[in-house]
């Protein structure tokens, strides 16, 4: 089964262009195979968008990490949510 992760930006703060998501996630210890991100200004607006973008590439297992971003670094507020699957 593919997994997809969510991760929703709170904070209004920007991810930098170079950063790598899918990679700050895998050293947070989640592992996913397509990453996408809510934030106020960058990815999608809302996370039914998102949820449905993965749903609709085939992803059967998707994730929700809230998390802010701090310099260089990701920082989960709270524990992962399984949305589905």
């Amino acid at each position: 089964m593919k997994e997809g992760l969510i991760v929703y930006l709170v904070g209004g703060q920007e991810i930098p262009e170079p950063s790598d998501l899918s990679e700050k996630c895998r050293e947070l210890g989640l592992p996913a195979q397509q990453v996408e991100l809510v934030a106020r200004s960058q990815g999608f607006f809302t996370v039914e968008d998102a949820w449905h973008h993965l749903l609709t590439r085939g992803f059967g297992r998707i994730s929700l990490l809230v998390a802010q971003w701090q310099p260089d670094a990701l920082n989960p507020i709270h524990p992962p949510v399984r949305l589905c699957g």
